[in-house]
């Protein structure tokens, strides 16, 4: 498969301005993830999709490919989607396109892997991945999204709330989606869902108008950035030695 990976990023967000330029231990956090989509080996072509001159200024210092996309993209599954028809534009063509968020510094090149692995099958779709975690407080944050799957692996629900219900170990929702290219093109073209809204997840229109999303589980923690705050925690982790910069 020719598998397209995209790295949305934009500046204006609302719980953190700028946060794809936040250095992240000496290097702005879009570099760090770009570099690790690159050293997966998992994709054809990697490239930044962004609608900021400032960060398309920073990827081109490094050399990253970059494509201006527009400024109304509502969310990061149409930036994607635009970032792929600029490049059909141009005579390439695609099987699938992962989306790796701007604000994973640190996701595992063995996990941009298993969503390629994932798309290869012959009924795949959309497919992304979850993390076990342990009872404890971080199942209460709004900013860890929660997923239930089925006995197949698929997506039942997914909320910023605990769920399930009561005692034991969860799934934490990790910020990458593998698209293969004829649903993305789908995808785009939903409408928006009351759930979708009141819980400010996309994922959640997918499920409502009928679409199937596999979840394969990963054993790497990849600690998203949401906010100023998650970027001092990581800085402490990176300092402790749980985390290699």
């Amino acid at each position: 498969m020719n598998i397209l990976a995209v790295i949305p990023a934009r500046h204006a967000s609302t719980r953190f301005p700028g946060k794809p330029l936040a250095s992240v231990a000496g290097l702005p956090m879009i570099q760090r993830v770009h570099q690790r989509v690159v050293d997966s080996g998992a994709f054809q072509r990697v490239v930044v999709a962004t609608d900021d001159i400032r960060i398309a200024n920073v990827v081109s210092e490094f050399n990253g490919e970059v494509i201006m996309t527009s400024v109304d993209c509502p969310n990061g599954t149409v930036r994607c989607h635009e970032a792929a028809e600029q490049l059909e534009a141009l005579g390439h063509t695609f099987d699938a396109v992962v989306n790796v968020q701007g604000d994973e510094p640190f996701v595992h090149p063995e996990q941009l892997q298993q969503l390629a692995d994932m798309l290869h099958k012959p009924d795949a779709a959309v497919v992304t991945l979850a993390k076990s975690m342990p009872s404890g407080p971080d199942i209460q944050s709004p900013h860890r999204v929660k997923v239930v799957r089925n006995m197949l692996g698929r997506a039942l629900m997914f909320s910023r709330n605990p769920i399930p219900s009561g005692d034991g170990p969860w799934l934490q929702h990790i910020g990458l989606y593998g698209f293969t290219r004829t649903a993305l093109e789908a995808l785009v073209q939903l409408s928006p869902t009351a759930l979708e809204k009141r819980e400010r997840l996309e994922q959640l229109r997918w499920l409502d108008h009928g679409w199937r999303i596999d979840v394969g589980t990963t054993a790497h923690m990849t600690p998203a950035v949401d906010t100023p705050e998650d970027l001092i925690a990581i800085e402490h982790l990176i300092a402790q030695g749980h985390l290699t910069a």
